[in-house]
Protein backbone atom coordinates (compact mmCIF):
# COMPACT_ATOMS: atom_id res chain seq x y z
CA UNK A 1 0.00 0.00 0.00
CA UNK A 2 1.33 3.43 -0.89
CA UNK A 3 2.52 5.51 2.01
CA UNK A 4 2.90 9.27 1.85
CA UNK A 5 5.55 10.74 4.09
CA UNK A 6 4.83 14.31 5.23
CA UNK A 7 7.30 16.64 3.44
CA UNK A 8 8.36 18.29 6.69
CA UNK A 9 9.61 14.94 8.01
CA UNK A 10 11.59 14.25 4.85
CA UNK A 11 12.98 17.78 4.96
CA UNK A 12 14.26 17.04 8.44
CA UNK A 13 16.18 14.01 7.15
CA UNK A 14 17.24 15.13 3.70
CA UNK A 15 20.53 16.94 3.23
CA UNK A 16 20.46 20.49 4.54
CA UNK A 17 22.59 23.00 6.42
CA UNK A 18 26.33 22.72 6.93
CA UNK A 19 28.26 19.98 5.13
CA UNK A 20 31.25 18.22 6.72
CA UNK A 21 33.72 16.16 4.66
CA UNK A 22 34.31 12.74 6.17
CA UNK A 23 36.86 10.09 5.07
CA UNK A 24 34.41 7.23 5.69
CA UNK A 25 30.99 8.60 4.72
CA UNK A 26 32.13 11.35 2.32
CA UNK A 27 29.66 14.12 3.22
CA UNK A 28 27.74 14.66 6.45
CA UNK A 29 25.01 17.31 6.35
CA UNK A 30 23.80 18.97 9.53
CA UNK A 31 20.70 21.05 10.11
CA UNK A 32 21.35 24.35 11.98
CA UNK A 33 19.95 23.05 15.28
CA UNK A 34 22.17 19.96 15.07
CA UNK A 35 25.12 22.24 14.41
CA UNK A 36 24.22 24.03 17.66
CA UNK A 37 24.48 20.71 19.53
CA UNK A 38 27.85 19.99 17.90
CA UNK A 39 29.12 23.39 19.05
CA UNK A 40 28.39 22.73 22.74
CA UNK A 41 31.39 22.42 25.04
CA UNK A 42 30.58 18.83 26.04
CA UNK A 43 30.31 17.67 22.43
CA UNK A 44 33.50 19.47 21.39
CA UNK A 45 35.28 17.63 24.22
CA UNK A 46 34.78 14.42 22.23
CA UNK A 47 37.49 15.64 19.84
CA UNK A 48 39.98 14.75 22.58
CA UNK A 49 38.46 11.36 23.47
CA UNK A 50 40.00 8.63 21.33
CA UNK A 51 37.74 6.06 19.74
CA UNK A 52 40.07 3.12 20.39
CA UNK A 53 42.19 4.13 23.36
CA UNK A 54 45.37 2.06 23.65
CA UNK A 55 44.80 0.30 20.31
CA UNK A 56 46.87 3.13 18.80
CA UNK A 57 49.93 1.58 20.47
CA UNK A 58 49.48 -1.35 18.07
CA UNK A 59 47.92 0.43 15.09
CA UNK A 60 49.44 3.95 15.06
CA UNK A 61 46.83 5.26 12.62
CA UNK A 62 44.03 4.66 15.12
CA UNK A 63 44.00 8.24 16.39
CA UNK A 64 40.42 9.05 15.42
CA UNK A 65 38.03 10.40 18.02
CA UNK A 66 34.55 9.96 19.44
CA UNK A 67 33.72 13.31 17.82
CA UNK A 68 33.92 12.15 14.21
CA UNK A 69 32.37 8.78 15.09
CA UNK A 70 29.36 10.57 16.62
CA UNK A 71 28.92 12.65 13.46
CA UNK A 72 29.03 9.42 11.45
CA UNK A 73 26.37 7.75 13.61
CA UNK A 74 24.14 10.80 13.21
CA UNK A 75 24.53 10.65 9.42
CA UNK A 76 23.81 6.92 9.24
CA UNK A 77 20.81 7.25 11.57
CA UNK A 78 19.28 9.66 9.05
CA UNK A 79 19.87 7.16 6.24
CA UNK A 80 18.31 4.37 8.34
CA UNK A 81 15.25 6.51 9.07
CA UNK A 82 14.81 7.30 5.38
CA UNK A 83 14.64 3.60 4.59
CA UNK A 84 12.31 2.78 7.49
CA UNK A 85 9.88 5.55 6.56
CA UNK A 86 9.74 4.24 3.00
CA UNK A 87 9.65 0.53 3.85
CA UNK A 88 6.58 -1.59 3.12
CA UNK A 89 4.99 -1.67 5.64
CA UNK A 90 6.45 1.65 6.76
CA UNK A 91 7.54 2.64 10.22
CA UNK A 92 5.24 5.49 11.20
CA UNK A 93 7.12 8.32 12.85
CA UNK A 94 6.23 11.93 13.46
CA UNK A 95 8.57 14.90 13.25
CA UNK A 96 9.34 14.84 16.96
CA UNK A 97 10.33 11.15 16.78
CA UNK A 98 12.77 11.90 13.96
CA UNK A 99 14.29 14.80 15.88
CA UNK A 100 14.66 12.69 19.03
CA UNK A 101 16.24 9.78 17.16
CA UNK A 102 18.78 11.90 15.25
CA UNK A 103 19.71 13.93 18.35
CA UNK A 104 20.19 10.71 20.34
CA UNK A 105 22.36 9.28 17.55
CA UNK A 106 24.58 12.36 17.71
CA UNK A 107 24.76 12.31 21.53
CA UNK A 108 25.01 8.55 22.10
CA UNK A 109 28.66 8.80 23.26
CA UNK A 110 28.45 12.15 25.04
CA UNK A 111 29.02 10.51 28.43
CA UNK A 112 32.34 8.83 27.64
CA UNK A 113 35.25 9.20 30.00
CA UNK A 114 38.80 9.62 28.66
CA UNK A 115 39.98 6.40 26.99
CA UNK A 116 36.34 5.53 26.31
CA UNK A 117 35.28 2.13 27.66
CA UNK A 118 38.46 1.42 29.66
CA UNK A 119 37.53 3.31 32.82
CA UNK A 120 34.02 1.82 32.76
CA UNK A 121 35.58 -1.57 33.50
CA UNK A 122 36.43 -0.19 36.96
CA UNK A 123 32.75 -0.42 37.82
CA UNK A 124 33.19 0.13 41.55
CA UNK A 125 34.29 3.73 40.85
CA UNK A 126 33.05 4.78 37.40
CA UNK A 127 29.55 4.81 35.90
CA UNK A 128 28.71 3.50 32.44
CA UNK A 129 28.83 6.15 29.73
CA UNK A 130 25.12 5.75 28.96
CA UNK A 131 24.22 6.71 32.53
CA UNK A 132 26.62 9.66 32.39
CA UNK A 133 25.12 10.68 29.07
CA UNK A 134 21.65 10.67 30.61
CA UNK A 135 22.84 12.95 33.42
CA UNK A 136 24.46 15.40 30.99
CA UNK A 137 21.38 15.54 28.77
CA UNK A 138 18.99 16.03 31.71
CA UNK A 139 21.10 18.64 33.53
CA UNK A 140 18.79 21.71 33.42
CA UNK A 141 21.80 24.01 33.77
CA UNK A 142 23.69 22.29 30.97
CA UNK A 143 24.25 23.63 27.47
CA UNK A 144 23.03 20.44 25.77
CA UNK A 145 19.74 20.49 27.69
CA UNK A 146 19.18 24.12 26.70
CA UNK A 147 19.91 23.53 23.00
CA UNK A 148 17.61 20.49 22.87
CA UNK A 149 14.73 22.45 24.37
CA UNK A 150 15.15 25.83 22.71
CA UNK A 151 16.75 25.10 19.33
CA UNK A 152 15.90 21.50 18.49
CA UNK A 153 12.49 21.87 20.12
CA UNK A 154 12.26 18.48 21.83
CA UNK A 155 12.05 17.10 25.36
CA UNK A 156 15.59 16.21 26.60
CA UNK A 157 14.12 13.33 28.60
CA UNK A 158 13.09 11.55 25.40
CA UNK A 159 16.64 11.87 24.06
CA UNK A 160 18.03 10.55 27.37
CA UNK A 161 15.63 7.58 27.17
CA UNK A 162 16.97 6.63 23.73
CA UNK A 163 20.61 7.09 24.75
CA UNK A 164 20.15 5.12 27.99
CA UNK A 165 17.08 2.86 27.63
CA UNK A 166 18.16 0.59 30.49
CA UNK A 167 19.00 3.38 32.91
CA UNK A 168 16.06 4.71 34.90
CA UNK A 169 14.09 2.61 37.33
CA UNK A 170 10.77 3.86 36.02
CA UNK A 171 9.24 2.59 32.79
CA UNK A 172 10.37 4.19 29.53
CA UNK A 173 7.62 4.91 26.96
CA UNK A 174 7.45 2.26 24.24
CA UNK A 175 7.90 4.94 21.59
CA UNK A 176 11.33 5.78 22.99
CA UNK A 177 12.24 2.11 23.30
CA UNK A 178 11.42 1.68 19.61
CA UNK A 179 13.82 4.49 18.71
CA UNK A 180 16.46 2.97 21.00
CA UNK A 181 16.16 -0.34 19.13
CA UNK A 182 16.92 1.47 15.86
CA UNK A 183 20.17 2.76 17.36
CA UNK A 184 21.27 -0.47 19.04
CA UNK A 185 21.17 -3.99 17.63
CA UNK A 186 22.78 -6.42 15.22
CA UNK A 187 22.39 -3.79 12.51
CA UNK A 188 22.59 -0.24 13.81
CA UNK A 189 24.19 3.08 12.80
CA UNK A 190 26.70 2.90 15.65
CA UNK A 191 28.07 -0.50 14.64
CA UNK A 192 28.20 0.29 10.92
CA UNK A 193 30.17 3.47 11.56
CA UNK A 194 32.68 2.18 14.09
CA UNK A 195 33.47 -0.99 12.14
CA UNK A 196 34.10 0.91 8.91
CA UNK A 197 35.87 3.81 10.63
CA UNK A 198 38.05 1.70 12.93
CA UNK A 199 39.02 -0.59 10.07
CA UNK A 200 40.05 2.37 7.91
CA UNK A 201 42.14 4.11 10.57
CA UNK A 202 43.79 0.90 11.77
CA UNK A 203 44.79 0.10 8.19
CA UNK A 204 43.16 -3.34 8.21
CA UNK A 205 41.08 -4.43 5.20
CA UNK A 206 38.11 -5.96 7.00
CA UNK A 207 35.70 -3.03 6.59
CA UNK A 208 36.25 -2.94 2.83
CA UNK A 209 34.13 -6.09 2.51
CA UNK A 210 31.00 -4.34 3.83
CA UNK A 211 28.73 -3.11 1.05
CA UNK A 212 27.36 -0.07 2.86
CA UNK A 213 24.96 0.94 0.11
CA UNK A 214 23.40 -2.51 -0.21
CA UNK A 215 23.21 -2.78 3.55
CA UNK A 216 21.24 0.44 3.99
CA UNK A 217 19.02 -0.16 0.96
CA UNK A 218 17.95 -3.53 2.36
CA UNK A 219 16.70 -2.07 5.66
CA UNK A 220 13.01 -2.57 6.34
CA UNK A 221 10.65 -2.72 9.31
CA UNK A 222 9.28 -5.83 11.00
CA UNK A 223 5.84 -4.78 12.31
CA UNK A 224 5.36 -7.97 14.32
CA UNK A 225 8.49 -7.64 16.45
CA UNK A 226 8.52 -3.85 16.04
CA UNK A 227 12.16 -3.65 15.15
CA UNK A 228 14.51 -3.02 12.29
CA UNK A 229 14.95 -5.92 9.82
CA UNK A 230 16.33 -6.51 6.33
CA UNK A 231 15.09 -7.86 3.03
CA UNK A 232 16.70 -10.97 1.59
CA UNK A 233 18.72 -8.74 -0.75
CA UNK A 234 20.81 -7.63 2.22
CA UNK A 235 21.84 -11.06 3.50
CA UNK A 236 25.36 -10.99 2.04
CA UNK A 237 25.91 -7.42 3.25
CA UNK A 238 24.86 -8.40 6.79
CA UNK A 239 27.12 -11.46 6.68
CA UNK A 240 30.07 -9.25 5.79
CA UNK A 241 29.21 -6.83 8.63
CA UNK A 242 28.98 -9.63 11.20
CA UNK A 243 32.20 -11.21 9.98
CA UNK A 244 33.94 -7.82 10.09
CA UNK A 245 32.78 -7.41 13.69
CA UNK A 246 34.29 -10.79 14.57
CA UNK A 247 37.58 -10.01 12.81
CA UNK A 248 37.91 -6.60 14.44
CA UNK A 249 37.52 -8.07 17.93
CA UNK A 250 39.95 -10.87 17.24
CA UNK A 251 42.61 -8.75 15.52
CA UNK A 252 42.14 -5.20 16.79
CA UNK A 253 39.95 -4.53 19.82
CA UNK A 254 41.25 -7.48 21.85
CA UNK A 255 44.78 -7.60 20.41
CA UNK A 256 47.09 -8.87 23.16
CA UNK A 257 49.35 -5.79 23.12
CA UNK A 258 46.40 -3.40 23.31
CA UNK A 259 44.98 -5.45 26.18
CA UNK A 260 48.35 -5.34 27.98
CA UNK A 261 48.38 -1.54 27.80
CA UNK A 262 44.74 -1.41 28.88
CA UNK A 263 45.41 -3.67 31.87
CA UNK A 264 48.38 -1.54 32.93
CA UNK A 265 46.39 1.67 32.58
CA UNK A 266 43.47 0.30 34.63
CA UNK A 267 45.90 -0.80 37.34
CA UNK A 268 47.42 2.70 37.50
CA UNK A 269 43.98 4.31 37.83
CA UNK A 270 42.86 1.78 40.43
CA UNK A 271 45.99 2.23 42.58
CA UNK A 272 45.55 6.00 42.46
CA UNK A 273 41.81 6.28 43.16
CA UNK A 274 41.79 3.54 45.83
CA UNK A 275 44.66 5.07 47.80
CA UNK A 276 43.39 6.45 51.14
CA UNK A 277 45.19 9.76 50.56
CA UNK A 278 43.65 10.30 47.11
CA UNK A 279 40.85 12.86 47.05
CA UNK A 280 39.76 12.33 43.44
CA UNK A 281 36.09 11.57 42.80
CA UNK A 282 34.38 10.28 39.62
CA UNK A 283 33.29 13.83 38.82
CA UNK A 284 36.96 14.84 38.47
CA UNK A 285 37.17 12.55 35.42
CA UNK A 286 33.96 13.56 33.71
CA UNK A 287 34.84 16.68 31.74
CA UNK A 288 38.55 16.21 31.13
CA UNK A 289 40.28 14.83 28.06
CA UNK A 290 42.92 12.12 27.79
CA UNK A 291 45.96 14.39 27.98
CA UNK A 292 44.56 16.03 31.10
CA UNK A 293 43.88 12.64 32.66
CA UNK A 294 47.46 11.47 32.14
CA UNK A 295 48.72 14.72 33.70
CA UNK A 296 46.41 14.26 36.70
CA UNK A 297 47.56 10.66 37.20
CA UNK A 298 51.21 11.72 37.03
CA UNK A 299 50.64 14.46 39.60
CA UNK A 300 48.75 12.13 41.94
CA UNK A 301 51.44 9.45 41.71
CA UNK A 302 54.09 12.02 42.58
CA UNK A 303 52.05 13.12 45.63
CA UNK A 304 51.56 9.54 46.82
CA UNK A 305 55.31 8.90 46.79
CA UNK A 306 55.05 5.29 45.61
CA UNK A 307 58.23 4.49 43.61
CA UNK A 308 56.89 1.15 42.30
CA UNK A 309 53.76 2.84 40.96
CA UNK A 310 55.84 5.69 39.49
CA UNK A 311 58.05 3.20 37.61
CA UNK A 312 54.99 1.27 36.47
CA UNK A 313 53.36 4.46 35.12
CA UNK A 314 56.58 5.39 33.30
CA UNK A 315 56.73 1.95 31.68
CA UNK A 316 53.20 2.45 30.35
CA UNK A 317 53.83 5.94 28.98
CA UNK A 318 57.00 4.74 27.23
CA UNK A 319 55.27 1.66 25.78
CA UNK A 320 57.39 -0.82 27.72
CA UNK A 321 54.46 -3.13 28.15
CA UNK A 322 53.94 -6.34 30.07
CA UNK A 323 54.07 -9.66 28.22
CA UNK A 324 51.68 -12.62 28.15
CA UNK A 325 52.59 -15.25 30.72
CA UNK A 326 49.53 -17.43 30.13
CA UNK A 327 46.36 -17.18 28.07
CA UNK A 328 43.07 -19.05 28.35
CA UNK A 329 40.45 -19.30 25.62
CA UNK A 330 36.96 -18.99 27.03
CA UNK A 331 35.68 -22.35 25.77
CA UNK A 332 38.93 -24.27 26.04
CA UNK A 333 38.38 -27.56 27.91
CA UNK A 334 41.03 -26.72 30.49
CA UNK A 335 39.41 -23.30 31.00
CA UNK A 336 35.76 -24.32 31.29
CA UNK A 337 36.32 -26.04 34.64
CA UNK A 338 37.11 -22.73 36.33
CA UNK A 339 35.16 -20.27 34.20
CA UNK A 340 33.26 -19.35 37.35
CA UNK A 341 36.57 -18.14 38.80
CA UNK A 342 37.16 -15.80 35.85
CA UNK A 343 33.59 -14.55 36.09
CA UNK A 344 34.01 -13.87 39.80
CA UNK A 345 37.29 -12.03 39.20
CA UNK A 346 35.65 -9.99 36.43
CA UNK A 347 32.76 -8.92 38.67
CA UNK A 348 34.88 -8.24 41.76
CA UNK A 349 37.95 -6.16 40.98
CA UNK A 350 39.08 -6.29 44.61
CA UNK A 351 39.37 -10.10 44.41
CA UNK A 352 41.23 -9.83 41.11
CA UNK A 353 43.73 -7.39 42.59
CA UNK A 354 44.30 -9.62 45.62
CA UNK A 355 45.01 -12.58 43.37
CA UNK A 356 47.38 -10.50 41.25
CA UNK A 357 49.30 -9.54 44.39
CA UNK A 358 49.43 -13.18 45.54
CA UNK A 359 50.77 -14.27 42.15
CA UNK A 360 53.42 -11.53 42.16
CA UNK A 361 54.57 -12.26 45.70
CA UNK A 362 54.59 -16.01 45.11
CA UNK A 363 56.74 -15.55 42.02
CA UNK A 364 59.08 -13.27 43.99
CA UNK A 365 59.52 -15.88 46.71
CA UNK A 366 60.26 -18.68 44.27
CA UNK A 367 62.75 -16.61 42.30
CA UNK A 368 64.12 -14.96 45.47
CA UNK A 369 63.52 -11.55 44.02
CA UNK A 370 61.74 -8.47 45.30
CA UNK A 371 58.96 -8.01 42.74
CA UNK A 372 56.42 -5.16 42.95
CA UNK A 373 52.84 -6.05 43.81
CA UNK A 374 51.74 -4.91 40.34
CA UNK A 375 54.11 -7.34 38.59
CA UNK A 376 51.18 -9.57 37.53
CA UNK A 377 47.93 -8.45 35.89
CA UNK A 378 44.88 -10.59 35.09
CA UNK A 379 43.03 -9.31 32.01
CA UNK A 380 39.44 -10.40 31.40
CA UNK A 381 37.73 -8.71 28.42
CA UNK A 382 34.07 -7.79 28.80
CA UNK A 383 32.55 -11.05 30.03
CA UNK A 384 29.08 -10.12 28.79
CA UNK A 385 30.28 -9.31 25.27
CA UNK A 386 28.93 -11.71 22.67
CA UNK A 387 28.60 -11.63 18.91
CA UNK A 388 25.04 -10.33 18.84
CA UNK A 389 23.03 -11.71 15.91
CA UNK A 390 19.33 -11.00 16.43
CA UNK A 391 17.81 -9.96 13.14
CA UNK A 392 14.81 -10.91 11.01
CA UNK A 393 14.93 -11.28 7.24
CA UNK A 394 11.91 -10.71 5.01
CA UNK A 395 11.73 -13.43 2.37
CA UNK A 396 9.57 -12.94 -0.69
CA UNK A 397 8.45 -10.10 -2.96
CA UNK A 398 6.02 -7.32 -2.05
CA UNK A 399 4.49 -7.25 -5.54
CA UNK A 400 1.99 -10.04 -4.89
CA UNK A 401 3.74 -12.49 -7.21
CA UNK A 402 4.80 -14.76 -4.40
CA UNK A 403 4.47 -15.48 -0.72
CA UNK A 404 6.60 -13.83 1.92
CA UNK A 405 7.66 -14.69 5.43
CA UNK A 406 9.81 -13.33 8.23
CA UNK A 407 12.73 -15.62 9.02
CA UNK A 408 15.39 -15.36 11.71
CA UNK A 409 18.84 -14.60 10.30
CA UNK A 410 20.16 -17.72 12.02
CA UNK A 411 17.75 -19.97 10.12
CA UNK A 412 19.81 -22.34 7.89
CA UNK A 413 17.68 -21.23 4.93
CA UNK A 414 19.13 -17.74 5.36
CA UNK A 415 22.71 -18.14 6.60
CA UNK A 416 24.87 -20.49 8.64
CA UNK A 417 27.29 -17.71 9.58
CA UNK A 418 25.64 -17.09 12.95
CA UNK A 419 25.90 -20.78 13.85
CA UNK A 420 29.64 -20.73 13.13
CA UNK A 421 30.75 -17.30 14.32
CA UNK A 422 28.95 -17.07 17.67
CA UNK A 423 30.78 -20.15 18.96
CA UNK A 424 34.03 -19.11 17.31
CA UNK A 425 33.83 -15.69 18.94
CA UNK A 426 33.60 -17.31 22.37
CA UNK A 427 36.26 -19.93 21.71
CA UNK A 428 38.87 -17.92 19.79
CA UNK A 429 38.30 -14.16 20.06
CA UNK A 430 37.49 -13.99 23.78
CA UNK A 431 40.79 -14.71 25.50
CA UNK A 432 41.64 -14.25 29.18
CA UNK A 433 45.30 -13.35 29.69
CA UNK A 434 47.78 -13.04 32.52
CA UNK A 435 50.42 -10.39 31.91
CA UNK A 436 53.68 -9.89 33.74
CA UNK A 437 57.08 -8.20 33.56
CA UNK A 438 59.13 -8.50 30.38
CA UNK A 439 61.50 -10.92 32.09
CA UNK A 440 61.90 -14.53 30.83
CA UNK A 441 62.25 -16.05 34.31
CA UNK A 442 59.20 -14.22 35.64
CA UNK A 443 57.13 -15.04 32.55
CA UNK A 444 57.97 -18.74 32.88
CA UNK A 445 57.25 -18.90 36.61
CA UNK A 446 53.96 -17.01 36.43
CA UNK A 447 52.88 -19.07 33.42
CA UNK A 448 53.44 -22.29 35.38
CA UNK A 449 51.83 -21.18 38.63
CA UNK A 450 48.82 -19.17 37.51
CA UNK A 451 46.50 -22.07 36.69
CA UNK A 452 47.13 -23.70 40.05
CA UNK A 453 46.48 -20.39 41.81
CA UNK A 454 43.24 -19.83 39.89
CA UNK A 455 41.99 -23.30 40.75
CA UNK A 456 42.77 -22.65 44.41
CA UNK A 457 40.59 -19.56 44.17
Amino acid sequence: MAHTIPPRILDRIEDSGKCVRDPVLEYIDMAPEIEALVDTVDFQRLRQISQLGHVSLVYPGARHSRFEHSLGVYHLAKRFLQRLLRSDPPLTLDLEDVKVCTAAALLHDIGHYPFSHVLEELTSFFAHHEARGRRLILDPEGEIHRVLRKKVGIDPERVANVVDPCGPEREIPERDRLLARILSGTLDPDKVDYLLRDSLYCGVPFGLAVNKGRLINSITYDPTRQKLAITDKGICAIESLIFTNYLMYRNVYWHHTARAATAMFKRVVWEVVSHPECRLTPSDFERIDEHQLMDILGQQIEKLGNPDLARFFTELTRRRLYKVARSFQAQEKTTSSFMHVFYDLYRHSDKRHRMEVELARGCGRRLRRNLPDNAVLIDIPAFHKTLQVDLDVRHGARSGRGSEEWVDFGDPRVSRLKEYLVDNFESHAKVFRVFTLDDPAVIEDVGRSVKRQLMAG
